[in-house]
């Protein structure tokens, strides 16, 4: 058994061909009846005399290499973005770390201020995740004070909210001599470190691959899958409509698996565990607090 960002699998389980976002069959149903169908009818009028498509042996190749190149570049347009999601999501883990580190070390045992501050952070972490779903849910914060609970609850951009909280601390905390100009200045640059790898989620998350580009795609994929049995039905008569569903399948799944992972942040089987994720760093930041 192994993990793959916090899922578990076998590589030797067969079933890992048929389980992406319950099931590729079940999404390409629909496709591979009509295309089937169509194929099949196709292919009888082409038995029967009743009409006959005159296409070129060069043709299948041309389309399958200018198809390929298509295909590997829709899947690596959706796999730079679930990589540079990633990449944000583990500079998020790193600066909670240090962020939880200075202000365990800067502030004196016993300090309120090392607390709230540290609640402020894991609340970031976790209004992070849900402002890149459906929407923040206020259950995750419990642990804040009631003054900043009020605040981050009426806000619209509730990120933005919490790092204004966490900067607000820290002026006060250099104000009172807590920190001195240099310390001040490590902080600040902290926080607009966050914001930072906010907007970059955002970016991430708001970007899609333009529909007109994957509209395209899918319509060559069919045209394509139609032509090659109509012309291989003189060589493999009905032995073509079985190819002609092995390759539907296999390139409608690479295009339904890219279209999964450009949108990493949710809850799907390919999504990045930013749940589990969100409760390491939590439990991180409260364990560094937790020195003395």
């Amino acid at each position: 058994m192994k993990r793959f960002l916090g899922i578990k699998y076998s590589p030797k389980d067969i079933r890992l061909l048929f389980s992406f976002k319950s099931s590729l069959i079940k999404r390409l149903l629909r496709g591979l009846v009509y295309i089937t169908a169509v194929t099949a009818v196709l292919l009888y009028m082409e038995q029967k005399d009743i009409f006959h498509i005159q296409i070129s042996n060069a043709l299948p190749g041309y389309m399958g290499a200018a198809l390929g190149l298509l295909l590997v570049f829709r899947n690596n347009t959706a796999y730079d973005k679930w990589w540079e999601a990633r990449k944000e999501l583990g500079a998020l883990v790193n600066i909670s770390r240090n962020f939880a580190i200075d202000i365990n070390g800067l502030l004196p045992p016993g300090n309120k201020e090392k607390t709230r501050i540290a609640n402020l952070l894991t609340a970031f972490v976790y209004a992070l995740k849900e402002h890149l779903r459906s929407g923040v849910k206020m259950k995750d914060m419990q642990d804040l004070e009631d003054a900043d609970f009020k605040i981050i609850e009426q806000a619209h951009h509730k990120p933005s909210a919490i790092a204004n909280l966490i900067m607000a601390r820290i002026e006060i905390l250099w104000k009172e001599k807590m920190l001195t100009d240099m310390q001040q200045y490590l902080l600040v640059t902290k926080v607009n470190t966050l914001i930072d790898i906010c907007g970059k989620c955002e970016r991430i998350r708001n970007t899609p691959i333009p529909i007109a580009y994957g509209l395209l795609l899918k319509f060559f994929i069919n045209i394509y899958v139609i032509l090659l049995p109509v012309g291989l039905a003189n060589d493999l008569g009905w032995g073509a409509l079985p190819l002609e569903i092995i390759l539907y399948y296999v390139m409608m799944s690479i295009v339904l698996t890219a279209e999964e992972i450009e949108e990493p942040f949710g809850k799907d089987l390919n999504d990045l565990p930013f749940d589990e994720m969100a409760g390491r760093m939590k439990a991180n930041i409260q364990e560094i607090i937790s020195y003395e």
